[in-house]
């Protein structure tokens, strides 16, 4: 890090082409953050950079977006400005932007800076620029840095987790026992219905023995990402021990309505594991399914009745039509 920022000291001609053209950029401040504006609001829609943001975080976005313009044309660099770079990478971790953000961010500023050179002859050009690139990856440099800090930051603190898995970072088995019941609880009171599930893999073992152990880790990451990204934010997932996994998923309505889900599960887990580069491995899922309050049983049996619905799944896998089969009370 020291040695990219020696680099990317400015030089006595760049620092002069800055203090001459700053006062004329600074005038298309108010042009350039309505424009800013405008793209950040369009990418708050599904699937965009932007999702996850609220009104008063964009708002933050759009003042600190303002504020960064005007520092990128100071003349010094202040140790100051070093930390609050450090704390925006930290701040667009907790708001999950990635770091493909900070790209983002930099080449917009560097699009802007570029269309006001462009009336400029070469000579003039060509420091200006050269001062402007250098802050640009100067800031990029410490937000992505501050990003790592909180990232490393979050990943300890899910380690040191009681209620989570170390290898997968799910909930793992005491926390689903503190946390079920409390979701039969509320599809009691509420009136809905709560889907649970257990499923694992057909033949894990061979994977370990043939490959080893990280290669069943790997496989064991890569199965609760997959996870993860199919399920609501709402919906409880954990690992149980070796390769087994629960999932809850309160307020289905109506018991077709996880049928879609299961078929698009059944989508993702056809894709082949990567142990390397070049090896994937691929394995059958079993899942078993209950239904609360078809199956009116306390937390603890539902589990027992799902684990029981997957062992019947798993029996047939060799002229199964479907990788899950329900509980029948």
């Amino acid at each position: 890090m020291e040695t990219l920022l020696d680099f990317l000291q400015l030089s006595d001609e760049e620092a002069q082409a800055l203090r001459q053209h700053a006062p004329a950029l600074q005038q298309r401040v108010d042009s350039a953050c309505e424009h800013f504006a405008r793209q950040a609001r369009a990418q708050r829609v599904k699937g965009d950079l932007l999702e996850a943001l609220g009104d008063g975080e964009l708002q933050q976005l759009l003042e600190w977006h303002r504020r960064h313009y005007l520092e990128l044309l100071a003349q010094h660099y202040t140790p100051q400005l070093q930390q609050r770079m450090l704390g925006l990478g930290q701040l667009f971790h907790r708001w999950g932007l990635a770091p493909l953000w900070i790209m983002t961010m930099s080449s917009g500023f560097a699009a802007e800076f570029e269309m006001f050179a462009a009336g400029l002859s070469l000579r003039q050009r060509r420091p200006l620029m050269g001062a402007l690139y250098k802050r640009l990856r100067r800031d990029e440099a410490w937000q992505l840095e501050g990003y790592r800090l909180a990232s490393d930051k979050a990943r300890r603190e899910l380690e040191q987790s009681p209620l989570r898995d170390r290898l997968t970072g799910l909930l793992n088995r005491a926390a689903l026992q503190e946390m079920l019941p409390l979701a039969v609880e509320r599809t009691r009171r509420g009136g809905s219905r709560l889907a649970l599930a257990v499923l694992d893999f057909d033949d894990f073992e061979s994977l370990n023995r043939h490959h080893g152990r990280p290669a069943g880790d790997a496989v064991l990451r890569q199965f609760a990402q997959r996870l993860q990204r199919a399920l609501r934010k709402t919906d409880l997932l954990a690992r149980i021990e070796g390769d087994e996994f629960v999932l809850v998923l309160e307020s289905i309505g109506d018991a077709g309505n996880i049928a879609p889900l299961l078929e698009r599960l059944q989508l993702d887990f056809d894709v082949p594991y990567a142990l390397s580069d070049a090896l994937f491995w691929q394995c059958p899922i079993s899942m078993g399914v209950t239904l609360f309050p078809d199956d009116d049983a306390e937390a603890d049996e539902l589990l027992l009745h799902a684990r029981c619905a997957m062992q019947q799944v798993k029996a047939t896998k060799s002229q199964r039509e479907f990788f899950w089969s329900f509980y029948r009370p």
